[in-house]
């Protein structure tokens, strides 16, 4: 009868190594995977970058053997296979559980989106009052404010500075609990009635965008600025400054339903997927034909239908603004401010023009010295 010999097992040191080896078989697995699967699928894969930004760069020589892990840290997160799919489940898998976990936006009553402390921004610390300029700074711009006005109206021409406030204060009602009001007033309120005083027009049409949006919607739902509407009744308190006939009242509202509403905000936390109910809505109410350039474009040219020339100069509000602003001049010429310097200024409008507006968003207030200087150097070069 044969002998049966026990089965020999496994030493112990050789099943951990077989465990280490399946460990780090899985391991490359799930790091190489899917770099693997992204070759033959990312020309069927969503890849356009929904971010107001440039994405990070693959880390090159130039950068120190030091800073070489974080710089392709950075790379990867911003580049790694399936990115958007990944940010766009999460995105929806937030919006299930009532939260969002995103370090720019923060997530408001009733759906409604507004921007973090980040970048160029202090949104939420300006809506709160934890922000103000210094007695310097004020008096600075105050002086330099005084300065430009001469030269302009020495030379016949009209200057008025517009603050497009933040969406925080607008729908401060849309703001979440958790985020106070500390003190009133915010640094750009504080800073309006301090360069008012220089005799300047300065139009900060906070209450008056607050109040219809009782009723009407002034900004866009997932997206930091005004919309048409909102647009449309700065450009009244603007023209109600320069001393040209104006509205108070909206016209009727509409919603074009060939437009897309922009949403910022939402393609910042993944949400360009989900956020897809807020509507375009425009003013029934005649605008100025762009004659040079496009709507997004940073210099273009309108045609109003009155008379006399408009220098509008911008920052992103004034996409909006810029049409309905010129409508009451003949000709207008708007400049986002990545385009104000002296020599584009020398150029493009080498005559001093009937009126000279410069609007600044509120959480772009601290460039407005700086802007204010470009202007004063171009006028005094004017004959």
């Amino acid at each position: 009868m044969p002998v049966l010999t026990p089965e020999k097992k496994p030493a112990p040191a050789k099943r951990a190594a077989r465990g280490q080896l399946a460990l780090a078989a899985g391991f490359f697995a799930l790091l190489l995977g899917p770099g693997l699967l992204w070759l033959g699928l990312h020309s069927r894969c969503d890849t356009t970058n929904y971010e107001n930004r440039t994405l990070t760069p693959f880390p090159g020589k130039s950068v120190p053997v030091s800073d070489w892990p974080s710089a392709f840290e950075s790379w990867l997160g911003d580049n790694a296979p399936f990115r958007n799919s990944f940010l766009s489940l999460k995105a929806g898998a937030d919006l299930l559980t009532g939260s969002l976990d995103s370090d720019s936006v923060l997530q408001g009553k009733d759906g409604w989106l507004f921007l973090k402390d980040v970048s160029d921004s202090r949104s939420i610390s300006d809506y709160q009052g934890l922000t103000a300029y210094t007695e310097e700074e004020i008096r600075a711009m105050a002086e330099t404010l005084t300065a430009l006005n001469e030269a302009l109206t020495a030379r016949g021409s009209k200057l008025v500075i517009l603050f497009a406030p933040a969406k925080e204060g607008v729908y401060a009602a849309q703001m979440p609990d958790s985020i106070p009001v500390v003190s009133r007033p915010t640094r750009v309120e504080a800073l309006t009635q301090a360069l008012s005083a220089t005799g300047v027009p300065v139009v900060f049409p906070l209450e008056t965008l607050r109040t219809a949006s009782e009723t009407r919607q002034v900004y866009y739902k997932y997206d930091t600025h005004w919309n048409d509407p909102g647009a449309w009744l700065a450009a009244q308190q603007v023209f109600a400054a320069l001393g040209l006939p104006f509205e108070t009242a909206l016209p009727e509202v509409v919603a074009d339903p060939g437009e897309t509403a922009p949403k910022d905000l939402a393609n910042l936390c993944g949400r360009w997927n989900w956020c897809t109910d807020d509507l375009y809505y425009k003013v029934n109410a005649p605008a100025a034909r762009l004659t040079e350039g496009s709507r997004e474009s940073e210099l273009t040219r309108y045609q109003g239908d009155g008379s006399g020339t408009l220098l509008l100069a911008r920052d992103s509000f004034g996409a909006a603004l810029g049409p309905r602003l010129a409508e009451d001049f003949g000709t207008a010429l708007v400049l986002h401010t990545n385009q104000l310097t002296v020599e584009n200024l020398l150029a493009e409008q080498p005559t001093v023009p009937e009126a000279v507006v410069l609007e600044v968003g509120e959480r772009f207030s601290d460039n407005l010295q700086r802007r204010m200087e470009i202007l004063l150097d171009w006028a005094s070069q004017l004959a």
